[in-house]
């Protein structure tokens, strides 16, 4: 009777273990279902209102807000409001506000500034990757180890201070300054565009010498093959060559360096022809004489004929041709220079 009745509780005990574990897994199966079904659900949403492969970027949008925290510090007997390590990334900040504010280690990555007054602030470590600044005004604000990869400015006010974060790769580096450069210029600021110019330039220059002779993996990728990299070296020497001549327009002085090495030259060929070892007729003709004949003077000889008759014809068309372009360059710099004034 005891064994009998043992059985029954053992079979008892299966039957409910057995009907708990279906129950549990009917739960589970609805949970999924339910799972399942609630992704069908937003898919179809997104669809209906993104179209097809698109999803919303879930950027939170905050307007007319100002930055604040109850943590503070003292810089140079000013008092600051700190925000450490908070996380603005991919918001839009619309006409938001803080002055006097130290962001510390802010992750402000894909996030948009419109018509925001950010003065007088410290930006210290933060990430700016992709973000982008319109009409708003940073003046007084100092920028240490940010990252501002991939950043844009449109008709902001902005020290340039802020070249000293400029991105380290330089084809980063030249679309870093040429933001600036366009920026500047939207606002009437020529001097800091020049520096943008001067700062694009040279790592203009600098990624393309790298696109054609660096070994490195990313540029293997991007300018592989032979005719891919030639072209990259035909860039760089005619922007080498522009640079040398007169600094692709923003160098007065290179553009005088390069007449005095060509009056250099014309005075090395007049040595060599004329066999002159006076260091003071050498001075002559290099100060007074080859200048003269360059800018169109005739200058006489002892025999009164042209003094330079023993050019020849080639040489002369060189020259006259070099001048002009000279000239043009010269006019070039002083409309660039003087005409935004």
């Amino acid at each position: 009777m005891k064994k009998k009745a043992t059985n029954k509780v053992v079979n008892s005990c299966c039957l409910e273990n057995e009907d708990t574990f279906i129950t549990i897994k009917e739960i589970v199966k609805e949970v999924l279902n339910e799972k399942e079904q609630k992704r069908k659900n937003d898919l179809e949403e997104t669809f209906k209102e993104h179209g097809e492969n698109l999803n919303t970027s879930s950027r939170v949008e905050k307007k007319d807000k100002m930055f604040y925290s109850s943590k503070t510090d003292k810089i140079e007997n000013i008092q600051y409001f700190v925000l450490d390590g908070n996380n603005f990334q991919n918001h839009l900040f619309v006409r938001a506000i803080a002055r006097k504010m130290i962001f510390k280690n802010v992750d402000f990555s894909k996030t948009y500034f419109e018509n925001c007054y950010l003065r007088d602030c410290r930006f210290i470590r933060c990430n700016f990757e992709g973000a982008k600044f319109t009409g708003s005004n940073l003046i007084g604000s100092y920028f240490k180890d940010c990252n501002f990869d991939y950043v844009t400015f449109e008709k902001t006010f902005v020290d340039d201070e802020i070249f000293q974060c400029a991105p380290k790769r330089d084809n980063l580096r030249y679309k870093f300054a040429r933001s600036l450069k366009l920026n500047y210029a939207s606002i009437g600021d020529y001097i800091k565009a020049s520096k943008a110019v001067t700062i694009e330039l040279e790592a203009t220059k600098s990624h393309l010498k790298d696109s054609w002779l660096s070994g490195e993996e990313w540029y293997k990728l991007k300018y592989g093959g032979i005719k891919r990299r030639f072209e990259q070296f035909r860039k760089w020497v005619a922007v080498s060559l522009l640079d040398f001549v007169w600094g692709n327009g923003e160098s007065l002085w290179r553009l005088i360096r390069f007449n005095l090495i060509i009056f250099s030259i014309l005075t090395l060929f007049h040595i060599f022809s004329k066999s002159v070892t006076d260091v003071y007729k050498i001075l002559d003709i290099f100060i007074i004489k080859i200048p003269s004949n360059y800018f169109g003077i005739v200058v006489k000889g002892t025999d009164n004929n042209n003094y330079f008759d023993y050019y020849p014809a080639w040489l002369n068309l060189t020259l006259v041709i070099t001048r002009l372009i000279c000239f043009g360059l010269l006019m070039s710099i002083i409309i660039k220079k003087y005409n935004r004034r």
